[in-house]
Order: C-alpha cells, then sequence, then structure tokens
C-alpha cells in the first residue's frame, strides 16, 4: 500500500501543536482536577512518590501512576494548571503513537497515520487530554494490552506479546485500578477462543512482568494502610461495579449518546459505511469486539461516567483508518452533521439564557466553534481524500482555541483560583485557613499549604475512603469535629481566615456573631476574618 502523504504527516503535527495550546489556559475545575492536582502537588512536595496525600491525608481512591507524573512535572515546572494536566496530554499523544505503530504493524501503508490523526480528532481524546483526571493514562494502557493480545494470536512471538500485554494491564492496574485487567480480558478472550489460540494470551513472563508493575506500590502503601487491598477490590472496584453504593447509576442506554458525540464525527463516517466495513477480516471482527464488549460491560455496570467509554475510542480510530479509502459516503453523511451542528452553534446564542459570569464568553465559544464546524462540514464535500478527512478534523481540533473564553469563565465559577488570590495577601505563615463543611482541592493547590477542614462526615473532600475512615482522621491537623469550631471562634490569639459556603446562612450567621467579617468571596464560598 502507499505510504501516508506529505500533507497528512504534516497535518498531523499542526494537531498536535494545536491541541497544546491553552493547557493552562483556564483554572483548575472543582472536584475532580482541583483534587487530582492538589495530590500531585502534595506528593511533589513532599518527594513522597508512594502515599498519595490530599490536604495532607491518605488519598487512596486511586492508585500512583497519574499522581506521580504530575507530581514529576511540578518538580519542573512548578505548581501550575499546565503542569497538572500536562502528563494527560503526553498520555494522549502516547496513544496516538502507538494506534500509529500497531495499525502500521497490521496493515501498512496510510492506515498508520490516519489511525493517528482520527484518534487525535475525536471530541472526547481532545477533552481528556486536557483535564487532571486518570482516563487518558488508563486509556493507553488498555488500548496497549488489547492490540498486543491480537499480536499475540496473529504473529509468532506469542510469549512477547502476551508478555507485553500483561506488563500494559499492570500499569493499567496502578493507574486506575482492576478494570484495566477486565477490559482487555473480556475482548481477547472471545477473540482467541474463536481462533483457537486461547493459550496464546498466557505467559509465565507475562505474569512475571504484571507483579512486577504493581507489587512493589501495593507492598509499600499496605505498610502503612493495612486494609489498603479490602478497600480498593470491595470498595472502589466490586461495590463500584455492581451496586449503587457510589450513586452513578444510570439506564443502560447511557453511553450510546456519549459514544456516538465522543468519537464524533468518526461515528457517523462509520454508520454511514456499512458496506465498507469488511466483516470476514479478523482484525475488523476483533475491533468490532474491542467496541462492543467493553461498551456492553460498562452498560450493565452499576457505575456510569463518560469518561469509562474513553478507551473505545481506539478502535474507532482504528476501524476509520481501516475502511477511509472506501466510505465516500460515510465522510458526506459526517459533513452534513457537522453543517448542522455548526448552524445550531452559531445560531444559539441568540436563544440561550446563562448566567451573567459566563453568558457573553458561552455565546462567543459558540460561535467560534459552530463556525468551525461549519469550515469543517463545507469542506469534507471536497472529494480528494486527504483533504476531507483534513475538514473532519477542523471542529474538534479547534475546539481548545475557540472554547477557551468559556472554561475561563466557567472556571471562575468552579474554581477557588480567584478566591485564593483574593486572599493571599492576608494570609501569614501563622495564619490558619479553616473550612467550616468547605473544601475544594483548588483551595489548597492555589494555596500552596494544606487547610483545617471542621465536618461532620468527610463529604468535602469527594473520597470515599476518607468519608469512610472518618472516625480515624477526625481531630487530627486536618480534620476537626464539629465541636471543634466552638473554640476556635473563641480563640482570638490564633490568626485565621474562616472559609464557609456562601447559601451555608447558618455557619455565616455565626461567624458574623463572633466579630468576623467577609473580605473576599465568589460564588460558592466566602471568606471572614477578624
Amino acid at each position: 500500500m502507499a505510504g501516508p502523504s506529505i500533507l497528512l504527516r504534516w497535518w498531523l503535527v499542526v494537531i498536535v501543536i494545536v491541541l497544546a495550546v491553552h493547557l493552562g489556559g483556564f483554572p483548575l475545575l472543582d472536584p475532580d482536577e482541583g483534587r487530582n492536582a492538589e495530590v500531585g502537588r502534595e506528593m511533589a512536595a513532599t518527594n513522597d512518590y508512594v502515599m498519595p496525600r490530599l490536604d495532607g491525608l491518605p488519598y487512596l481512591d486511586k492508585p500512583i501512576v497519574y499522581f506521580a507524573a504530575e507530581a514529576a512535572m511540578m518538580e519542573v515546572l512548578g505548581p501550575t494548571e499546565a503542569a497538572a494536566r500536562l502528563p494527560a496530554f503526553l498520555f494522549t499523544l502516547g496513544g496516538a503513537a502507538f494506534l500509529w505503530w500497531f495499525a502500521r504493524r497490521v496493515w501498512g501503508g496510510e492506515e498508520a497515520i490516519i489511525a493517528a490523526i482520527v484518534f487525535l480528532a475525536t471530541p472526547f481524546a481532545v477533552a481528556f487530554s486536557r483535564t487532571v483526571i486518570f482516563d487518558s493514562a488508563l486509556a493507553l494502557f488498555i488500548t496497549m494490552a488489547t492490540a498486543f493480545f491480537y499480536l499475540a494470536c496473529e504473529e509468532e512471538g506469542v510469549g512477547r506479546w502476551s508478555a507485553l500485554a500483561w506488563l500494559s494491564i499492570g500499569l493499567g492496574v496502578i493507574t486506575k485500578g482492576p478494570v484495566a485487567i477486565a477490559l482487555p480480558l473480556l475482548v481477547a478472550i472471545p477473540y482467541a477462543i474463536w481462533r483457537k489460540r486461547f493459550r496464546a494470551l498466557w505467559s509465565w513472563s507475562g505474569l512475571a512482568l504484571f507483579v512486577l508493575a504493581i507489587a512493589p506500590w501495593v507492598w509499600a502503601i499496605s505498610l502503612s494502610i493495612p486494609d489498603f487491598l479490602h478497600y480498593v477490590v470491595v470498595t472502589e472496584t466490586a461495590q463500584r461495579l455492581a451496586t449503587k453504593a457510589l450513586k452513578r447509576t444510570g439506564p443502560p442506554w447511557y453511553f450510546i449518546p456519549y459514544l456516538i458525540g465522543g468519537a464524533l464525527p468518526w461515528s457517523i463516517v462509520l454508520m454511514g459505511s456499512p458496506r465498507a466495513i469488511d466483516r470476514r477480516d479478523k482484525s475488523t471482527i476483533y475491533m468490532l469486539l474491542w467496541i462492543a464488549v467493553p461498551l456492553l460491560f460498562f452498560s450493565i455496570s452499576q457505575s456510569k461516567r463518560p469518561q469509562y467509554i474513553l478507551p473505545l475510542m481506539a478502535p474507532i480510530a482504528l476501524l476509520v483508518a481501516q475502511i477511509w479509502s472506501k466510505a465516500r459516503n460515510g465522510s458526506r453523511a459526517a459533513g452534513f452533521v457537522l453543517l448542522a451542528f455548526g448552524l445550531a452553534l452559531v445560531a444559539a446564542p441568540a436563544f440561550l439564557h446563562l448566567r451573567a459570569e459566563y453568558g457573553d464568553a458561552a455565546r462567543l465559544s459558540a460561535i467560534a466553534i459552530g463556525v468551525g464546524f461549519l469550515i469543517g462540514g463545507t469542506s469534507a464535500f471536497i472529494q480528494r481524500r486527504d483533504i476531507a478527512l483534513i475538514a473532519l478534523t477542523i471542529p474538534v481540533i479547534a475546539i481548545p482555541l475557540t472554547a477557551n473564553p468559556m472554561m475561563r469563565a466557567i472556571g471562575l465559577r468552579r474554581s477557588e483560583a480567584a478566591l485564593i488570590e483574593e486572599i493571599r495577601p492576608m494570609v501569614t505563615p501563622r495564619t490558619e485557613i479553616v473550612g467550616v463543611e468547605a473544601f475544594t482541592g483548588s483551595m489548597t493547590f492555589y494555596l500552596r499549604r494544606p487547610m483545617i477542614v471542621v465536618t461532620g462526615d468527610a463529604e468535602e473532600f469527594t473520597s470515599n475512603y476518607l468519608i469512610r475512615h472518618y472516625g480515624n482522621f477526625a481531630g487530627g491537623a486536618s480534620i476537626k469535629p464539629m465541636a471543634w469550631l466552638d473554640a476556635a471562634l473563641a480563640d482570638v490569639a490564633t490568626p485565621r481566615i474562616f472559609i464557609v459556603r456562601a447559601n451555608d446562612a447558618a455557619h455565616r450567621a455565626q461567624l458574623a456573631a463572633h466579630g468576623l467579617r467577609a473580605v473576599a468571596a465568589d460564588a460558592r464560598y466566602v471568606a471572614y476574618r477578624r
């Protein structure tokens, strides 16, 4: 087959550059970004790359890989938004590079670069490449494991490929837990049985690499937290998947719109080109399993979040790359969809009634994104295949540029960067920052120090581990029981700034009754001091 055109090679470079723009262009958004970035900041500050901490407390809701990656970035770049988001961006680029390698090995020709371009131009990949969350790293390792299992079934050197698959699974486990074991195996096992190569999925060297990947950290953390494994296996995995305990339920069809929208416009390309998909081809059958089995797995799970299906962007990109030369009708259908979205977005500001603090920015971003969709949708009808491919990527890769005004405006409401900047001149080394049933990760991230949280249940930390172990930590340096507040308010010798929720009328009245005055405020929190 012919190799990739010079145009596509340069366009891939353009995509990488554009996706890096504004990586630190807006504040960390609570709860997820602020919390995850703060864990990385504390890891860098303490140089303890074993125990994740949030506000000085053990944070065991997620394993170590992403925290360690962002901590390493902060060691070099400082505790900034860009440093916190950079690992997600690099893991996403790693996913594109791996798809290029895999497609080149399986098919050769231009499919490799098309797979990389399509993957980087899916809305899900773009969104999670610039979000301080673990799923871009998990998706990379799941993609690697699933692809290596395919090579183990189809190529010589079975032991090598299965060993690399199990190493990838191990890295996925210490990124986000046992789900990294389930997804690749659920795809690979039925395929291996069909191909009569079930034994190809196993190797002793793979077991050794799997253990080597996870055992050192699990052993080290278990020395400090003896119930760690029980918490991970029972609470964070079994209860998440099999029960409604973590309150993330949804209907069985929950992921369908996310899959279609998260893979736009390529989901439309595939749906519009059913005859181009050769269901007799072994690699095609594997890609279809790669999409269908995880989708079914997460659909019957009792825990549902949109990012769970991020690993499905890889097989979608591979399928599109495989059929692109025959997907003329699909690309036209995708062009029509982009045009419809573009018209809707350009017209939307006239009908939107949004909060004043981000309404103008949202309207500006909607128009800019809509123009991108119109340009991409119109250009998609050009007959030259490379130009059509590039056209379909334009609306998606332009989102980091066009959406930044809206993201900065949203940051004013969903981040405490501005509030902390307002109180910073009042903070001395002796000043205690006290959250009265109030805490977000962005507070301590921008403070660059822990704070005291007065709470009766630790719900403010959005950590299942801390909530379930509240009794172990209440009365320590970071968590105080509610009774402590009266003593703190009576103590006039210690300089303190109290932060309380803006809608918490009872505690605001209590602070005012003790002579404290409001010195800073935003949409969600108010700061008081004497």
